[in-house]
């Protein structure tokens, strides 16, 4: 009898402690959000567009675009990855400024200095019709190309819009998992909103942050320094965090109803398509380039050795040859 009541008591007492516990992580938890959340809005301070932005209006809000070259040059749309914007192309975009092309540098919604939408919509169909919005307003059809995440919506815009474009030229493209069902565990987690913007202000807009990603991505890492204040620029518009926050499950989700997720579509692709990868990317690793450079039937892929992630930073000299050889071929697909 007396045994028993001991063995209760211990019982109870390790329930006590253990609920105790639980209450002091979830205390912790929530002071962390708060003060992650803190930190997010003291960065994010304010600031202005350069002023060269323009913004095209669309049925789900305003896309920032930087536009250099000739205005009746070969339209060009420059699509860019992750967290970045506009300003990552402007050494690439120069370059086809210079060769005739007119460039459409686009800050991809929530990214840059575009609007951000209100209800969250950043799925790869919704910025489609983003971009193809875009295209609507040149008098050619357009070459698009598109880097990493970037990719994705550009690969979609291809498929839905084929009529908007000339030609397609993937750089690293991050398409994920094809053919995958459901949304994925981590993107459901990241649902959770105060998640979500915890995760983006420790480890996305965090200025301590953003080297290490950077370099976590990159094959030549000495780039990496050079290249963080560009990518810092527009995280300090008010509300990033936030904004940035509602984009992060797009990030993880493995189906979308996108038809760029599915292997038999990338099979259908109607418009010239060419790849350029870097052989040393440990993010979307060279085997993904080949499979998407069969499914999509494409005219070339370009491979560029001792480089990562994004050629265009790490290597701009090897990149714009590639570049200017992955477009001659595209454009002599389609004729």
């Amino acid at each position: 009898m007396g045994a028993g009541i001991a063995k209760r008591s211990l019982i109870f007492r390790i329930g006590v402690v253990a609920i105790k516990g639980a209450l002091a992580l979830v205390l912790f938890v929530l002071v962390l959000l708060v003060i992650l959340r803190l930190m997010a809005a003291v960065r994010e301070n304010g600031a202005e567009a350069p002023p060269e932005t323009v913004r095209f209006r669309t049925p789900t809000g305003a896309v920032a675009a930087r536009l250099s070259g000739p205005a009746d040059g070969r339209p060009i749309m420059l699509i860019h990855g992750t967290a970045a914007w506009s300003g990552f192309w402007r050494q690439v975009a120069d370059h086809l400024a210079g060769r005739g092309w007119r460039v459409i540098a686009i800050d991809l919604p929530p990214f840059g200095w575009s609007g951000r939408d209100p209800e969250g919509r950043y799925d790869r169909a919704t910025q489609a019709e983003r971009l193809a919005a875009v295209l609507r307003t040149q008098s050619k059809k357009a070459f698009v190309v598109g880097h990493s995440f970037g990719a994705g919506a550009a690969t979609e815009l291809a498929l839905r819009h084929p009529d908007e474009l000339q030609g397609l030229v993937l750089v690293d493209a991050a398409l994920g998992q094809l053919d995958a069902e459901g949304q994925g565990t981590t993107a459901k987690a990241l649902g959770l909103r105060p998640l979500a913007e915890a995760v983006t202000s420790a480890a996305v807009t965090n200025p301590a942050a953003l080297e290490p990603l950077l370099r976590s991505m990159i094959a030549r890492k000495e780039q990496a320094s050079a290249w963080v204040p560009v990518l810092r620029e527009p995280m300090k518009r008010e509300g990033t965090t936030t904004a940035y926050a509602a984009w992060l499950p797009n990030l993880f989700s493995k189906d979308d109803a996108s038809l760029s997720r599915r292997s038999e579509n990338l099979r259908k692709i109607a418009v010239p398509v060419s790849l350029i990868w870097g052989e040393a990317d440990t993010v979307t690793p060279l085997a993904q380039g080949r499979r998407i450079a069969e499914l999509t039937r494409a005219r070339s892929l370009k491979l560029l050795p001792g480089v990562g992630h994004i050629p265009h930073i790490e290597d701009p000299d090897a990149f714009l040859a590639a570049l200017d050889g992955a477009l001659a071929d595209v454009e002599k697909g389609g004729r």
